[in-house]
This record gives C-alpha cells, sequence and structure tokens, in this order.
C-alpha cells in the first residue's frame, strides 16, 4: 500500500499527472497551423477564424453559379450564387415586398482569389492584418465561396438596426436562411455582421 506522503512520488501517479499536463498544454494550444500568404508575407491564421476553413467541395464552381434578379441586386451589380440560393431568395424578397421590405444584396459570391484581393487593399489602405481579419475571412475560409451567402444593404453596424433585420430575425428562417455571424456573445475579435445571411437549404 502506498503511503499518503509518498504518493506525488509514486512513478504511476507522476506518468498520469505527466498525462494530464500534457494533454492541457496540447489542447489550449491553437488548432489552427494554416497562415494567409499576401504578397510574400505569411501571417497566422486568427483563432476566431479556426475550423471554419471550407472544405474545397464547398466551394462554388463558377460554371455552377447564376446571376440575381438586377432588381435585387445594389446598383445593378452582377452578383451570382447558386439555384437553389437563388430561387430561396426570390422568394423571401417578394415576401419581404409585400410587408413594404426591399431585400437589396451588395455582395454573393466571392472566389478565394478575390478574398485575397479585398485583404490586400485594405492593407494597403493601412489596415492592420488584425484588424482585417476581424471582419473579412482569410482566401478559403469565408462563407461566400459556397454561394450560398449574400451581404445585404446596408452592409454596416447600422443594419442591425433596421426594420430589414427584424422582418429577416422573423421571416428568414422560412425560406432557409440564417444568420451565420450574429452578435458575439463575448470578445471574440469578430465584428457582428447583421446583414449576413446564409442559405442553408432547409426550412
Amino acid at each position: 500500500m502506498i503511503k499518503t506522503a509518498a504518493l506525488w512520488q509514486h512513478p504511476l501517479i507522476l506518468c498520469s499527472l505527466a498525462a494530464v499536463f500534457l494533454c492541457a498544454v496540447t489542447s489550449g494550444a491553437s488548432p489552427c497551423d494554416d497562415s494567409l500568404l499576401v504578397d510574400s508575407v505569411a501571417y497566422p491564421i486568427p483563432d476566431h477564424w479556426c475550423g471554419k476553413k471550407l472544405d474545397s467541395s464547398a466551394i462554388a464552381r463558377p460554371k455552377d453559379l447564376v446571376r440575381l434578379p438586377q432588381e435585387l441586386t445594389f446598383e445593378e451589380y452582377r452578383i451570382y450564387v447558386l439555384p437553389e440560393t437563388r430561387e430561396a431568395f426570390v422568394r423571401m424578397a417578394a415576401a419581404a415586398k409585400r410587408d413594404g421590405i426591399d431585400l437589396i444584396v451588395d455582395s454573393g459570391f466571392r472566389s478565394p482569389s478575390f478574398q485575397l484581393r479585398l485583404i490586400r487593399n485594405r492593407l494597403k489602405a493601412g489596415e492592420s492584418i488584425d484588424y482585417v481579419l476581424k471582419s473579412v475571412a482569410p482566401p478559403g475560409y469565408s462563407q461566400h465561396h459556397s454561394g450560398r451567402a449574400v451581404d445585404l444593404v446596408p452592409s454596416e453596424a447600422r443594419f442591425a438596426f433596421t426594420t430589414t433585420y427584424k422582418w429577416l430575425r422573423e421571416n428568414a428562417s422560412r425560406f432557409g436562411f440564417i444568420e451565420s455571424l450574429p452578435e458575439p456573445k463575448d470578445d471574440n475579435n469578430m465584428f457582428w455582421e447583421a446583414w449576413h445571411w446564409y442559405y442553408t437549404g432547409t426550412h
């Protein structure tokens, strides 16, 4: 029988404690080992994007995309999404219109290369990489790559206080859309994108 005073010195106990410590250290480490390369400079992927990289099969192929109706896009932008996303959004926009709400899109499908250009342009404008990656997903991590995400006008903080947002909170799920970047419940270094809605295909 092991005496209590010598318990912590027993080889089996010491090995177990070492294993527990190793697990704790490992679990506390960042699960991201990827980096973002911009103009030959490698930046680490922030923790708040960890685990959110899209599988290559989830990235829409340009040939599979269709254009949203011009009357539903900001300044008649040429905005593309998957056919099922388009169909659901058109139906949702029609329902919103009957309630006096105009749903206008200013962003749909974005390729990883386009995402990289967004980040590069903001860095050139003088913003820090930490600030940029609070609201712009690294290439490969954005839901816009899927052809299922849309950003609505106005794509800025005041959107959360509009009647449009209130209508979406009450009705969007009926058409298969969810607010996939909701108001953070804690400080996770991400912005609240109330204007960003994602088509799940289930409703």
